[in-house]
């Protein structure tokens, strides 16, 4: 578990902390991580929702079958 980020991710997070990078480049990377962040958060909230869906789904089966 010692890489739990990816590499591209790694990259990315590696140039906006690099005071020799130059601040455009800087401000690309950091653009491409908040994407990326909004990418995923939208993910995570998309599937949450269809796991509750499946709980209350397993749970009614569930009481069903007693």
């Amino acid at each position: 578990m010692k890489n739990k980020l990816g590499a591209y991710i790694q990259k990315l997070m590696t140039v906006v902390l690099n005071n020799e990078e130059e601040q455009f480049v800087q401000d690309l990377a950091y653009s491409e991580l908040n994407r990326l962040n909004t990418d995923v958060s939208e993910f995570l909230l998309k599937n949450r929702r269809d796991d509750e869906g499946e709980k209350e789904h397993t749970e009614k089966q569930l009481l069903l079958e007693k």
